[in-house]
């Protein structure tokens, strides 16, 4: 984990570079956003739906957790071929697409028209770009060259940067660039210079080798935190994770880890809380996490810091960022690559050519 010159050779693409230029990026993303000249009309927009996929789709399920209450707007998000009816001329449909040729995003674009949404596109190429083009609809153009999963800060942030030009949120640019300074400092604590006996994130992922992680993080920005890290052990390190969130868990999960066995012995469970949670809550995850230690191979408790909501979800998504690629690295796994995506890919444009 402290032989920098061996983590570059097991990381060929990069991973690790791309993870440490996040701050970088972000700041970019906001840039971004703020040199859009063409932003949608606000008049009568009441509901945002944010489209995508995979790493394309997570920065609507982030901007959910951190605008709809602030906004005092509906935000949903949408991660399939067709949208709901109850959206229409009211709804500001957010389009995201990384590569601009996802099949499920386009599809559920056609029904955003249909519906008589209002379109604002986030690409960086392909058909969705070329529509965006020929129907002048309001467009956040990304760089290329990233996995969607590496690209979450130009997924995101530009959308709300937009947002706050329309006038449906207040705030969010200044307190977007005190996160990114607070992005910096953790990057300093867990990139690939710091050693393993001072970063943290080189210890659970060492903590982690030959274990499956169950995320489990407490409902509201934590639970997309939690979704996200299970996410990043699927793409970046190549092995089964799951997420919950709590307390819902503890409704039904909970009984799931009935006792020690062969498998419940290679589970590690990470809960991710806020410092300073509400008491009930704050009671709920040390409770949950008291019954279920002695069920499973282990546990981890992750008291999440930060200034703002923002602050908390985005370090605790880039700490999931490095866990993760730090744990293909251990695992001599590549994790960039995702051949079995890329194959299904493939075999959907045989069964559906010309789609």
């Amino acid at each position: 984990m402290d032989d920098v010159m061996q983590l570059e050779d097991s990381d060929p693409q990069g991973m690790l570079s791309m993870i440490e230029s996040f701050p970088k990026q972000c700041l970019e993303a906001l840039k971004l956003g703020t040199d859009m000249l063409d932003v949608p009309e606000a008049s009568g927009i009441k509901k945002v739906a944010f489209i995508g996929m995979g790493g394309s789709g997570i920065g609507g399920q982030v901007l959910r957790a951190l605008l709809e209450e602030p906004a005092g707007l509906s935000i949903s998000v949408h991660r399939s071929y067709k949208l709901p009816s109850v959206l229409g001329p009211d709804t500001l449909a957010v389009v995201v697409s990384y590569s601009g040729n996802t099949e499920e995003t386009l599809a559920a674009l056609d029904d955003a028209v249909y519906l008589g949404c209002k379109i604002m596109a986030v690409t960086g190429g392909g058909q969705l770009l070329q529509k965006a083009r020929d129907f002048r609809w309001p467009l956040i153009t990304v760089p290329q060259g990233l996995q969607p999963r590496a690209a979450l800060g130009y997924l995101s942030l530009p959308q709300a940067v937009a947002m706050e030009k329309m006038g449906l949120i207040q705030g969010f640019i200044k307190v977007a660039h005190e996160c990114i300074d607070y992005l910096k400092d953790k990057k300093e604590e867990w990139g690939r210079m710091s050693p393993l006996n001072r970063n943290f994130a080189k210890q659970l992922a060492t903590r982690l080798q030959d274990k499956i992680p169950v995320v489990y993080g407490t409902d509201g920005i934590l639970a997309v935190a939690a979704y996200r890290w299970k996410c990043q052990f699927n793409e970046n390190t190549e092995i089964p994770a799951f997420c919950n969130m709590i307390p819902e868990m503890d409704h039904n999960e909970i009984v799931g880890w009935h006792g020690l066995d062969e498998f419940t012995r290679k589970v590690e469970l990470i809960f991710l809380v806020e410092e300073g949670q509400d008491t009930r809550m704050a009671n709920r995850v040390e409770v949950t996490a008291e019954l279920l230690q002695d069920r499973v191979g282990g546990v981890t408790m992750i008291h999440v810091g930060g200034n703002t909501p923002l602050d908390k979800l985005f370090s605790t998504m880039y700490l999931g960022d490095f866990v993760s690629t730090y744990l293909a690295l251990l695992n001599g796994t590549d994790p960039v690559p995702v051949a079995i995506i890329s194959e299904l890919k493939e075999r959907m444009a045989k069964v559906e050519p010309g789609r």
